[in-house]
């Protein structure tokens, strides 16, 4: 027996310490879980607890707990009438109770706490008294506020939020990306991204991802298609996360419509401002040029009465819009007609536009007239404005009018009609506000004839004629024209000429100048530079084979040269001081000519 007893002793012990080891455990595991243990005694109304109840109320251990009704009052003042309900309805019923609440512990700060209790009765049913436990989940509660805010914040966000699985189908989305579909979101999840993606395959999204992956994040724009079938442009921005140790794929997605028509918007004023920019640049190239250019007359020198008229009108038609023809002679100053009507008129504060249709490749007049838009033809890379264009509110000078191409004559005579026209290869119908002066030393009528030039084109040009005569019908004013170049010669050369000998102008006033005023320029310099004191004109310098007017009715300049003293004699044909007298032809002969050129007296004094 003695033995059995010892191994009953020793059995005895160590159930002991293994019972003491599980306590040492429990108090382990409650003061890890910031749990504590307490009891209330109901007659005596004492409360014992545990250390980690002191710790959750904030009091120094060794202290008398306080009372009952002192611990109620540490709850929030919204929740003690709940805490002392629930407390009273255990003692009085034995009833087992949890309560979740916040209190305020002895140094102010807040917890969020869960007390549990139950009733031990005696063998009377009467609860003699309450016991259990009390958590701080204080931690706890801040991690789940946490969680709350941050899933409040993602749905409460303007962008939409996608996380996907392996196989990139939808697991989750926020009701802004709901919303940004057209779906329910429970229509969203288990589909695919590539069916909201119109221009991804499943290749080009694993090829996304890989890159994402690679990259640690990445972004771009693409479109989505709605439930509606509509599309809408947007940025993605991809990232991967892991959580729990399973990789997802999020896609933090904006719609960018705003944007995109706010860009389009700010592209057509940028388009614009390119126009009116290359306008400007090609307005002042043109001022550029008028600068660069030395004109042939710094004024117009007419002392000549014929020519006198002539500037007359000229000042009458510019206070117009009018469109007006000047057919004369080469070097006969058609430009400089052209200028003064321009800059009389209420256009002068823009730049005359210049155009020499003679100088224009064929393939290329229409282009350089109206224009042409980016690969409309080989060598087109880029939107060109035409010289219309950049004339619009001020005057174009279509020198050489007569050697324009039929096809592009077509679309000069829109222009007139209509003020309207489009740029080679495109659509859109530019109206513009020109004033056109054209000029030509060709025949148009006879050009009429052989098919070159259109009828209607040349009545809508014909609105105001003008013929500048050639310098044989105003010698007169040859001594003037004589000074005038040389002021500008003596400038240019540095070199002063003295005086005009009598030979030199009677020289001058005997030929007939077939290259009018541009001659006369050209002969003048010529002499100047061989001169020392005074103007010399050496024979060389002017032709031999002169020609006189008998034989210049016989050429191209006889209708200019008829209409000239026409004008002249104020219409007046046979007679003392007629035309025919002046031309030295007979009237008869005179008469069959005008007809001839279909010279209409009317219209030249109109």
């Amino acid at each position: 027996m003695g033995e059995l007893d010892a191994i009953d002793q020793e059995d005895l012990i160590i159930k002991l310490r293994e019972a003491e080891n599980r306590v040492k455990e429990l108090e382990e595991a409650f003061h890890q879980t910031k749990t504590g243990i307490w009891e209330y005694n109901i007659d005596t109304e004492e409360i014992v607890w545990s250390k980690e109840v002191y710790e959750i109320y904030g009091l120094a251990q060794g202290l008398t707990p306080p009372r009952l009704e002192e611990i109620i009052r540490y709850s929030s003042p919204e929740e003690q009438s709940k805490v002392e309900l629930i407390i009273m309805s255990a003692i009085a019923e034995g009833i087992p109770y949890s309560i979740f609440c916040e209190i305020e512990d002895n140094n102010g700060k807040h917890r969020y706490v869960r007390a549990t209790g139950v009733a031990t009765k005696n063998n009377l049913g009467q609860v003699i008294r309450l016991s259990g436990t009390i958590c701080d989940l204080s931690e706890h509660n801040e991690n789940q506020q946490n969680l709350k805010f941050s899933d409040f914040t993602i749905e409460s966000i303007s962008d939409g939020i996608y996380w996907f699985d392996d196989d990139l189908r939808f697991v989750r989305v926020n009701q802004a990306a709901a919303d940004l579909l057209g779906y329910k979101r429970e229509e969203l999840i288990g589909k695919k991204g590539i069916d909201i993606n119109p221009r991804f395959s499943m290749k080009k999204s694993i090829s996304l991802w890989k890159e994402t992956k690679e990259k640690g994040s990445l972004s771009f724009i693409t479109n989505h298609r709605r439930k509606d079938g509509s599309e809408i442009p947007v940025e993605i921005t991809n990232n991967i996360i892991n959580w729990k140790g399973k990789e997802f794929k999020c896609s933090v997605v904006r719609d960018i419509t705003e944007r995109k028509n706010n860009e389009k918007i700010l592209q057509s004023a940028l388009d614009e401002i390119k126009i009116l920019k290359s306008k400007l640049e090609k307005e002042n190239k043109y001022l550029r040029d008028e600068i660069n250019i030395e004109y042939n007359f710094d004024e117009i020198v007419a002392e000549n009465k014929n020519c006198k008229n002539l500037l007359k009108k000229i000042e009458q038609v510019s206070r117009t819009s009018s469109t007006v023809l000047i057919l004369g002679e080469t070097g006969t100053g058609k430009e400089l007609f052209a200028r003064a009507i321009h800059n009389l008129s209420d256009r002068n504060s823009n730049t005359l536009i210049k155009v020499n249709c003679a100088a224009l490749p064929i393939q290329l007049a229409e282009s350089e007239l109206f224009g042409h838009e980016k690969g409309s033809f080989t060598g087109a890379v880029g939107r060109k404005i035409g010289k219309f264009e950049v004339a619009d509110k001020s005057s174009i000078f279509l020198d050489e009018v007569g050697e324009l191409p039929m096809e592009v004559q077509a679309k000069l005579l829109r222009v007139l009609q209509e003020g309207e026209f489009e740029r080679v290869g495109g659509n859109e119908t530019i109206k513009v506000d020109v004033r056109i002066i054209a000029a030509t030393n060709k025949n148009l009528e006879e050009a009429i004839k052989q098919k070159e030039f259109r009828e209607d084109l040349f009545y809508r040009l014909n609105v105001f004629p003008i013929y500048p005569s050639p310098l044989r019908n105003r010698k007169s004013d040859i001594p003037a024209l004589v000074a005038h170049f040389l002021r500008k010669f003596e400038n240019r050369m540095g070199k002063k000429i003295s005086s005009i000998p009598n030979s030199t102008m009677e020289k001058l006033l005997k030929y007939d100048w077939p290259g009018n005023i541009r001659e006369l320029e050209n002969i003048i310099e010529r002499a100047m530079i061989t001169s020392e004191e005074d103007l010399i004109v050496e024979d060389p310098l002017i032709p031999k084979s002169n020609r006189n007017l008998e034989n210049s009715k016989l050429e191209d300049t006889e209708k200019q040269t008829i209409i000239d003293v026409l004008i002249e004699t104020q219409g007046k044909v046979s007679g003392p001081s007629g035309a025919a007298e002046k031309l030295g032809v007979n009237p008869k002969t005179l008469e069959s000519k005008i007809r001839k050129f279909n010279i209409d007296k009317r219209k030249i004094f109109n």
